[in-house]
């Protein structure tokens, strides 16, 4: 076996972020690696195509992938240039770089939020440009416009000169000093009165009747958030003429005759929800909207995190990578069918290039091929970087004994993926530097999945209905089904991957709803078949068979772990009235002075989350940095911590800093003077000693 080339081979599924697939001389492969999720490349066609593109996907489904093979068809376009943003590493080093020099609020000035925002979106322009001139002097460089070449030359001081003018102008201080001089703008009178006069008169009604006057209500609260938006968008542009900015661009790039600007924007979901509103409002919706097809933008999201704005959703390309909005347009079978043949794509070719080698000496498809690439498909539901780490766990299991891969290792392998990457989020997120609700959510959530994993695993046993009788053997019990309403609720287990959305269809009542399952590590660790049986056709609906409706456990476990609270007379009021309060912006109707909110309870768990002390609480990315540290079992340098945690090495280097003070983890450097990071023994002990509570009480239940 040609080991090495494999562990090579699989650890290329596991890159995160911006990675490039390079060989040893530095030469890119991803156009000799690239697979496609559908035939005839399909999504990379898609992307390429001169109009704006969302590509949604949940982490390791391949966005960045997808972006870099379709930068790297452009290099060769002499008609079009593009440009990358990490929307998020910006974020960061902006906020960090600027936070010490926003002047004070004063009379008449925008606030310091405000403020804030406006040095980011500087910073975003700013990075932009300098990447376009980047990618002009490489290309020009790589003789990708050769007919342009001389000419170009010729003129080149004179370009670069306009783009770093461009540049300068936009890092000037005198953007700052300009915005100062601008108010926000309040909200209309007349739009205050109204909503306090309806307010006033349909408040007392909303208790016994929360549907009325609901049309107008939505109505006037719409007006509301859309003059709030237009003001903050208002100032924005004033300061910074995003119209002139595209014109500029146009003129300078217009002696390469390029036609289109792309600008491929990745972890754009990773920001909080108001700046990818204010990102969309103020930059990509102008950007969209006012370029006359000269700018297209190529934005990678998470689902139920796209955010439009007034970006006309009829004119953009929507891109779905995760499988039941890929593969499922027709029915369960051929939704799986697909979703295994990418898997397989990916796999066959990754192999073949890295081991010169056919797939069974590694895998042992020769005896059941079908269940093994099934297997696989399970293990990882098409993601191609959670099929890596699979790949990697039954690499030090069989194949570094030159075993090869077949079932139960596949088996074996997710369920330690899930215990060593999944399940620390309900671990580690106690220790999470949030509110008391927050956290209560997460265990919530735990909680919920409990629940979830009990009933599969009552139904193993079931035997009542027809079709679980005439089953041989343990029945499979992983999927179930809700009314789609309900997806919200689910949506966070499914984003960290506890669950995954499977289909989409009708149940035997004829109501729309959503087909989930559970994590198949998850299953094998609680000894829940997966999938469905194959012996009759009638079993195409297995997974929309009454007893697989958790709807219940869903209801059950909103009224039970959710109440709404105001602040000012502390009425608790019914779940059910939460649309008509949210029309009221929230505004309590039992005093009509109070703000209601939503409060995530979990009594389960009261005392576990009252007895982390404070000192313990860290930030999300410091937590991350000391479970990577754990994961890996070894010292580890920021770039190695920054490429698991989707950031940039400069964030790990100063929450490191941060960390070594609290004696977390150990910062020295080795003889080249690199420095590295260490875990400590004192965060060994308190954030990874595993303690009874910590562990899913999935037998108890």
């Amino acid at each position: 076996m040609r080991k090495q080339e494999f562990l090579e081979a699989i650890n290329t599924l596991k890159l995160y972020r911006r990675a490039e697939l390079l060989d040893e001389e530095g030469h890119r492969l991803i156009k000799d690696l690239y697979v496609d999720p559908l035939p005839d490349e399909h999504v990379l066609k898609t992307i390429l195509r001169p109009n704006t593109t969302f590509l949604i996907g949940r982490k390791g489904t391949g966005k960045s992938t997808i972006f870099q093979r379709a930068q790297e068809a452009l290099d060769t376009d002499k008609k079009s240039t593009w440009a990358y943003i990490d929307i998020k590493t910006l974020f960061e080093s902006s906020s960090a770089e600027i936070m010490g020099s926003i002047p004070s609020e004063s009379d008449g000035a925008l606030s310091t939020d405000s403020l804030r925002k406006l040095y980011i979106f500087k910073s975003f322009v700013t990075e932009l440009v300098k990447e376009i001139r980047q990618q002009i002097d490489q290309r020009v460089k790589a003789n990708v416009w050769s007919k342009v070449r001389e000419a170009f030359y010729g003129s080149a001081a004179e370009l670069f000169e306009n783009l770093d003018e461009f540049i300068s102008d936009l890092e000037k201080e005198a953007f700052v000093n300009v915005t100062g001089s601008y108010k926000a703008q309040k909200q209309d009178d007349t739009v205050v009165k109204r909503k306090q006069k309806v307010a006033n008169e349909v408040s007392l009604d909303v208790k016994a009747n929360p549907a009325v006057n609901a049309k107008f209500i939505s109505e006037l609260v719409s007006e509301l958030e859309k003059k709030k938006s237009q003001n903050y968008s208002q100032v924005f542009v004033r300061v910074f003429n995003i119209r002139s900015l595209i014109q500029r661009l146009r003129d300078i790039l217009a002696v390469l005759n390029v036609r289109h600007l792309y600008i491929f924007i990745d972890d754009f979901s990773e920001l909080p929800r108001n700046d990818i509103e204010e990102v969309v409002d103020t930059i990509l919706s102008p950007f969209n909207n006012w370029s006359d097809e000269f700018i297209k933008l190529k934005v990678a999201v998470y689902p139920g995190r796209l955010y439009l704005g007034d970006i006309d959703r009829s004119k953009v390309d929507e891109v779905y990578l995760d499988i039941y909005r890929a593969y499922g347009r027709n029915d369960v079978s051929g939704m799986e069918e697909k979703a295994i043949d990418f898997t397989k794509r990916l796999l066959e070719k990754r192999v073949k290039f890295f081991c010169r080698d056919e797939i069974e000496t590694f895998f042992e498809v020769d005896t059941n091929a079908d269940e093994l690439w099934r297997s696989l498909f399970y293990s990882c539901l098409g993601n191609p970087r959670i099929l890596g780490y699979v790949l990697f766990y039954a690499y030090e299991t069989n194949i570094i004994y030159e075993k090869r891969i077949g079932v139960r290792t596949i088996q074996d392998a997710a369920r330690r993926y899930y215990e060593e990457k999944l399940y620390q989020y309900f671990r580690l997120n106690k220790f999470l530097h949030e509110t008391f609700e927050e956290r209560s959510s997460i265990f919530s959530l735990k909680e919920l999945l409990e629940q979830l994993v009990k009933r599969a695993k009552e139904l193993r046993t079931y035997r009542e209905s027809k079709v679980m009788s005439d089953i041989h053997g343990r029945p499979p019990t992983s999927h179930f089904h809700v009314i789609s309403e309900y997806d919200p609720v689910l949506s966070t287990l499914e984003l960290n991957f506890f669950l995954t959305k499977y289909y989409e269809m009708k149940d035997r009542d004829g109501r729309e709803v959503s087909v989930y399952c559970l994590n198949y590590g998850l299953c094998q660790q609680q000894t829940i078949s997966f999938g469905r049986p194959r012996e009759k056709r009638e079993h195409r609906l297995y997974f929309v068979e009454r007893i697989f409706d958790y709807t219940p456990i869903v209801s059950s476990y909103i009224k039970v772990n959710q109440e709404i609270l105001c602040d000012n007379c502390k009425t608790r009021h019914a779940h059910e009235m939460l649309p008509a309060i949210q029309a009221f912006d929230m505004l309590c109707p039992e005093c009509k002075k109070g703000t209601c909110r939503v409060v995530n309870l979990s009594r389960k768990y009261e005392n576990l989350i009252k007895s982390v002390s404070d000192e313990n609480l860290l930030p999300e990315t410091e937590l991350g940095i000391l479970k990577t540290l754990h994961d890996e079992r070894k010292r580890m340098f920021a770039k190695e911590i920054a490429a698991e945690l989707d950031c940039s090495y400069q964030l790990v280097g100063f929450r490191g800093r941060n960390l070594a003070a609290r004696d977390l983890v150990i910062r020295e450097q080795n003889e080249q003077g690199r420095r590295f990071l260490e875990l400590s023994k004192v965060a060994e002990d308190i954030y990874f000693s595993e303690t009874a509570e910590d562990k899913m009480d999935f037998e108890a239940n």
